[in-house]
């Protein structure tokens, strides 16, 4: 098989791969973040293998044809990570850093063209191909590399495959172009590999991009423009390692030359992959560079706003867990639980376990040597430290199980007013790093704040529940305000009982009142077993309900004196309880004026609804006491004979009902009482 037809076959492969990508992405993956993006750059790359593959048979052999899908093809992709980067660049800092950046690397890029150009004897075409594949390469990678690094860690499960296929991709074409460059030829084999590389790489692409990665994520950005420039020189170097090895083995490896290329492309590529994707790694370069070359070791303005901005994430019951993974970000720790102490109790129980282990020890004793230990010396416990050097923790013996479990690294102490709130136990991470004054400074800092966090969600969920129980028992006190009315009017009878007990008029009237206090007795437990207060309305005539009021009235001195009105248009309410208000009102009045004073209850109509206004000539109210105790719930002027919740339960079933309840009064004066209602 010639050279050329393999590179079909593999231009063919990618051809494939990618279009099927294209389809996924725009139909079945179309929820898929970045999926228009990554899809129009799957179809470049598409377009770009069908071209080389057609290419390769001899089929096309226009240069500038191939200058535009090359072209194409990288730039589709260098705007699918700038669009990446963009959604992790929050501050927008990026812009400033690509712009500053971007000058030099124009510069270097006509220097390399007009280099090149001067050198080789290949066309204006192919000349653009070289140089763009080396200038644009090198773009991608860095921010391949950006991209994978600036992603928190819950996001890099599905990223990560995702920048190790462009990476595989694009660093294989920076090695074929630059030895291009050197060489001033392009290498047959190296180039009709290109489309077995790129359908290679494009399997973990696939899968990278088919897993749903978040990537609208907090501000990574403040400290970066070091690390910008550590991706530039690691590129340089790994260029001029590349450039090295391919002279030492075009000059010594005879007939091997080509495999031992193959397997100098193969170790590039793997370290690359192992730099960009392993903590490890990773985590050294950033020591190292923070050690080297920054002040402080943490940028307190990017901690501070991810961490509020975490805790701000918290769901309802989901707080503890939430401050957990807030304190775990800022030492990169991957999980950790919380315990709190029970409320007037003296343990402390876990209350929120975020990605570890449950705890074995269902609760800690406050009287525990850890306890004690945090108490006395409000110490972050760093469990490795401990482990080696015990006698820096003076009087702390640790509990076996905390002292046996190698996975925990952290004990955070959570002080709330200068009390032990409770603590946090932290994951060792990946890379554990020396703990020094700014991270035991920062970590008590948030665990104050994290204290506080906790403790109000609770207080809310306590409060939710008070005013749960507070609704039941309002309930509660209007039944027993209504039992209390019905009591009033059974002593009656029994007092009136001896005097009266042959008179038939007076036992009529008792059976009346037995008979009217066991229905509305009914109709208490009726609503008791229901658990409502609210009754059924329907159309009641108003003329009725004050009738009735002022005959239940008229065993008292003054009796009401009703001016009846023209039948109007009905109220929807509810009879027994609109009457009951109006009888409480009317018994207040009585209690407030003297037996030959005035009682007046009128009724009149108009367009707005209907009023009811009850008028007596008693000793009145002050305005302030109108204002401020009139319907404030138990609290009677009374003594222990009324539970002072009449005229709060008077004014809430008017309002209930749509109306409104006014009073006017002035010591010596009298008081009227306007009842609005609206017409049915």
């Amino acid at each position: 098989m010639e050279i050329n037809e393999l590179a079909a076959i593999g231009h063919g492969l990618a051809l494939a791969l990618f279009a099927g990508l294209a389809i996924f992405l725009l139909g079945r993956w179309k929820n898929r973040p970045k999926a228009p993006f990554i899809a129009a750059a799957s179809c470049a790359t598409a377009v770009w293998a069908a071209t080389q593959a057609v290419g390769s048979l001899g089929l096309l052999n226009s240069s500038a044809i191939l200058l535009v899908v090359e072209w194409l093809r990288n730039l589709s992709w260098l705007g699918v990570l700038i669009s990446i980067f963009r959604d992790l660049d929050i501050n927008r800092r990026a812009g400033t850093i690509a712009t500053r950046i971007g000058a030099g690397f124009m510069v270097a890029a006509a220097v390399l063209t007009v280099y090149y150009g001067i050198r080789s004897t290949g066309s204006i075409s192919m000349i653009g191909v070289v140089v763009g594949g080396v200038m644009l390469s090198t773009l991608i990678l860095i921010l391949t590399e950006q991209v994978y690094r600036n992603s928190p860690f819950d996001a890099r499960s599905g990223i990560k495959y995702f920048c190790v296929g462009i990476a595989g991709i694009f660093t294989y074409d920076l090695v074929v172009f630059t030895l291009t460059i050197v060489r001033q030829e392009m290498d047959v084999d190296q180039w009709a590999m290109r489309g077995f590389v790129s359908a290679l790489f494009a399997i973990p692409l696939t899968f990278g991009a088919r897993r749903s990665f978040r990537l609208l994520l907090d501000d990574y950005l403040p400290r970066q423009i070091l690390f910008y420039f550590f991706s530039l020189i690691g590129l340089g170097m790994f260029v001029v390692v590349m450039l090295i090895g391919d002279y030492y083995v075009r000059t010594y490896a005879g007939t091997w030359t080509g495999v031992m290329q193959i397997l100098i492309f193969v170790g590039a590529v793997l370290f690359f992959a192992v730099l960009m994707v392993s903590a490890t790694v990773r985590g050294r370069v950033r020591v190292f560079l923070t050690k080297s070359f920054f002040q402080y070791k943490y940028d307190y303005r990017k901690e501070w706003l991810r961490f509020i901005g975490t805790l701000t994430e918290s769901e309802k019951g989901n707080v503890s867990i939430t401050a957990v993974r807030a304190v775990a970000q800022i030492v990169n720790s991957p999980g950790g639980v919380v315990w709190i102490q029970e409320q007037d109790g003296r343990n402390y129980i876990p209350v929120g376990v975020w990605e570890t282990e449950p705890p074995a020890e269902p609760s800690v004793d406050e009287l525990s040597s850890l306890l004690r230990f945090l108490r006395r010396r409000q110490w972050v416990v760093d469990l490795n430290e401990y482990r080696q050097h015990p006698a820096r923790y003076d009087g702390l013996d640790l509990e076996p199980w905390l002292s046996e479990r190698e996975a925990w690294w952290l004990v955070l102490p959570l002080y709330l007013r200068n009390r032990l709130f409770g603590f946090i136990i932290l994951d060792e991470p990946p890379i554990v790093p020396t703990l020094n004054f700014e991270d035991h400074d920062l970590l008590r800092t948030v665990g104050g704040h994290v204290a506080t966090h906790i403790d109000q969600a609770e207080s809310d969920r306590q409060l939710a529940e008070s005013g749960q129980f507070g609704a039941y028992n309002r309930l509660t006190a209007f039944l027993m305000h209504d039992l209390n009315n019905l009591i009033a009017q059974q002593s009656l009878v029994v007092k009136n009982a001896e005097k009266f007990r042959h008179n038939p008029d007076f036992v009529d009237d008792a059976i009346g009142t037995i008979a009217n206090s066991v229905s509305r007795m009914r109709r208490l437990m009726e609503q008791l077993s229901s658990g409502s207060k609210r009754a059924t309305e329907v159309d009641v005539e108003l003329n009725q309900v004050l009738e009735k009021a002022i005959l239940r009235c008229e065993t008292m001195s003054p009796k009401p004196r009703f001016m009846q009105a023209d039948s109007g248009r009905p109220v929807k309410a509810d009879l027994e309880r609109l009457t009951a208000v109006i009888e409480h009102l009317l018994r207040n009045a009585q209690d407030a004026t003297d037996d030959d004073g005035n009682i007046e209850v009128t009724l009149r109509f108009d367009d707005a609804g209907a009023t009811i206004s009850i008028r007596d000539s008693g000793c009145g109210m002050k305005p302030e006491f109108v204002r401020e105790r009139l319907f404030r719930p138990f609290d009677s002027t009374k003594g222990t004979q009324s539970m002072g919740i009449g005229a709060y339960q008077a004014r809430e079933y008017i309002r209930q009902i749509g109306g409104q309840l006014d009073v006017a009064s002035s010591p010596g004066g009298g008081t009227t009482f306007d009842i609005r209602l609206p017409l049915s």
